[in-house]
């Protein structure tokens, strides 16, 4: 879904695609382990509520 997409998405657009539905307390609860995703490296965010996966390539040159 985030490797098929090409770009970042907003969180509501993950819960949708997880199945999770739309619900604000959903969507909240999403958007947090997101970040959490984020803190630890496996996500960037692009601009505030968009999430897309790393890009490995240059991860690895990074580390």
């Amino acid at each position: 879904m985030i490797t098929d997409a090409g770009h970042g998405l907003r969180s509501k657009q993950i819960a949708l695609a997880l199945g999770l539905g739309d619900s604000a307390s959903t969507v909240e609860g999403l958007r947090g382990k997101l970040r959490r995703l984020v803190s630890r490296g496996w996500l960037r965010q692009d601009s505030p509520g968009i999430f897309a996966l790393v890009d490995q390539a240059s991860s690895v040159r990074e580390g």
